[in-house]
């Protein structure tokens, strides 16, 4: 090799050698000139080259207390909602963000990078699954829309078709996934909910009318066990619905329980249910009170002796049916060898009549009433009640379902499972699983109510007394009461906190022929505490936290949208309530939470 090309090469490692020094000078310090650090909103940079971590860190710091003044915007179908960062359960870990970038290297191809443009880093952020699962939940709680079923009922004695529609709900799972997908890419996210098909449609709704006016042509003569019973067509159409038969087909249903309503004595007369043994206070001890038999005429009976008469005209409008004997299910001699002595709790719960919402609180109440624990044994409404179905004795209701109406079986449950709580509360015994309604309603004690839905949210609680209790139930057409007999063993201490976190409804005008008015009701959290003592020393002491979501104001501006209030009108006769249990010496919790901040509330959907 000649000494002139030593030389060149010389001078040219000489000169890379040089640039490469000078090159790693110029990057700077720890942190490499031109390091960008994406803003937590994405709507700027941070260039934090040169500086050192200690300085980086304040930077950042800075910036998640900007991040707490932010909102997230989550649209659904147009609705926007603004969102805090933590309210998603999103955190920017500040400290992991300055410990991901990268220290000044050595390395050629690094310092190049560096002086050229820099390496930008975007914020670490932590995720709350759950929490921001819940967030999401709770938006589409207020977005989510249930079909419209095709349906027939019944305006005084007209019948009117309900037209089908289609509904809507979010895809909660996709769109928290869309959530931590995108999170780099945006603070806006809009979504679109897929679409729910109405199982009935207009058209069968349609086909049903001609039934509907049939029945209610004329009056009905009705023989129970021989003795006449006439029906007049306000009464047929206060007792009769069409329910959908799983396949989408309107079909016309009977229930005894409405024409104990509407008939009164006219039917309880011949028609009577059995009366478990039960308890009742007298001078604050307990008084059997012995069982007897009813006779009962089941709803697939009435119906199968009914549907060819309304079919019929003139003097062929006549059915017959026969009457069952029905054994109680709890008998004096049952009762009798329980060792109860007292009324543990008793609790009421007073609700607005409406037909659908009595004899599904009537049906529930009593199947739960004379249910009897073991020690160990636990309660299990949906077990004891069993499936909201036609079959078992339930009729479907009109809900409010953000704003739109919406039949479903059992509307009226929850009163009662909410009623059973609370006694249960009060008596001491262990309290194993409830789950809160969505929205606050006010007629329930804020934080210690309770909503079950078959199959999987269910109430339950635990015998963990060293006797048998007694489940008793008793009602009217506008109240429930729910007692728990049997040896009474602790004293129990009610806790309940203030309402936290208060979030305001929205305002919304509603032009659709459908809208149901709403007044609009706060959300908040709360803490209710349940101090258990025995023998006057505190032995358990259980918070529940109970989070309720906004439930918006809707205004109707549609002169149309005057069908559908979701309390029909009272019956004119009241059934015949059940023997109600003589108040328990000890005072009775009052079901009344404290007073709402602002705004009344409606209960959505309408338990």
């Amino acid at each position: 090799m000649s000494r002139r090309l030593v030389i060149l090469i010389g001078a040219g490692v000489g000169a890379l050698v040089l640039l490469w020094v000078g090159g790693w000078l110029l990057v700077g310090g720890d942190i490499p000139r031109n390091t960008i650090v994406r803003s937590h909103d994405l709507s700027g940079d941070l260039n934090v080259g040169g500086m050192s971590r200690e300085q980086v860190s304040k930077l950042v710091k800075r910036d998640v207390t900007q991040m707490a003044k932010s909102r997230v915007v989550v649209d659904v179908d147009g609705r926007v909602f603004k969102r805090k960062y933590s309210d998603l359960g999103i955190f920017l870990d500040a400290e992991a963000t300055v410990n991901q970038i990268k220290s000044r290297s050595s390395n050629p191809i690094t310092i190049v990078q560096a002086l050229t443009g820099g390496l930008a880093y975007d914020p670490v952020y932590t995720f709350s699954e759950s929490t921001l699962t819940r967030a999401i939940s709770d938006i589409a709680a207020q977005t989510d829309l249930a079909p419209t079923e095709g349906d027939v009922v019944f305006s005084g004695v007209r019948p009117v078709a309900v037209a089908a529609a289609a509904g809507h709900a979010l895809d909660i799972e996709a769109a928290v996934k869309t959530v931590r997908s995108r999170w780099n890419e945006s603070r806006i996210f809009r979504f679109k909910s897929p679409l729910i098909a109405p199982q009935v449609t207009t058209k069968e709704a349609q086909s049903a009318l001609p039934l509907a006016k049939n029945a209610v042509s004329g009056t009905v003569l009705l023989k129970v066990d021989g003795h006449d019973v006439n029906l007049k067509a306000s009464d047929i159409a206060y007792a009769l619905d069409f329910a959908n038969d799983g396949s989408g087909n309107l079909v016309p249903i009977f229930s005894s329980e409405l024409l104990t309503q509407v008939l009164g004595l006219k039917w309880t007369k011949w028609v009577t249910p059995p009366l478990n043994a039960k308890f009742s206070a007298v001078g604050g001890v307990p008084k059997l009170q012995p069982s007897a038999p009813g006779h009962a005429v089941s709803d697939e009976e009435l119906t199968s002796a009914l549907l060819p008469a309304i079919r019929a005209v003139g003097t062929s409008r006549v059915a017959s049916v026969q009457t069952s004997l029905v054994e109680p299910r709890v008998t004096t001699e049952m009762a009798g060898g329980l060792g109860i002595t007292e009324v543990i709790s008793t609790f009421t719960t007073k609700f607005p009549p409406a037909a659908y919402r009595i004899q599904n609180i009537h049906r529930a109440a009593d199947l739960i009433d004379g249910t009897i624990l073991k020690p160990g044994e636990i309660f299990s409404l949906n077990k004891v009640v069993g499936e909201r179905t036609a079959a078992n004795g339930f009729a479907e209701g009109i809900i409010i379902n953000q704003g739109r109406f919406e039949k479903d079986f059992g509307g009226g449950v929850s009163q009662v499972a909410t009623t059973t709580w609370n006694a249960a509360w009060f008596s001491g015994i262990d309290l194993v699983a409830h789950m809160a309604h969505s929205f606050y309603i006010s007629r329930y004690p804020a934080g210690r109510e309770s909503t079950v839905a078959w199959p999987k949210v269910d109430m339950r609680f635990r015998n963990n007394f060293d006797t048998p209790v007694m489940v008793d139930t008793s009602y009217t057409n506008s109240s429930l009461t729910v007692s728990i007999y049997g040896k009474k063993k602790y004293e129990v201490e009610t806790i309940t906190g203030p309402y936290r976190n208060i979030k305001e409804f929205e305002i919304l005008d509603d032009d659709s022929p459908t809208c149901i008015h709403q007044d609009g009701v706060q959300g908040f959290d709360i803490t209710v505490t349940r101090v258990v003592k025995l023998n006057g020393l505190e032995v358990k002491r259980e918070p529940f936290n109970t989070h309720y979501i906004p439930e918006d104001r809707i205004t109707c501006t549609n002169p149309e949208a005057v069908f559908g209030n979701p309390t029909p009108p009272k019956p004119k006769i009241k059934a015949t309530p059940k023997p109600t249990a003589t108040p328990a010496a000890t005072p009775s919790p009052t079901p009344t939470a404290s007073a709402m901040p602002t705004g009344s509330a409606t209960p959505t959907p309408v338990p």
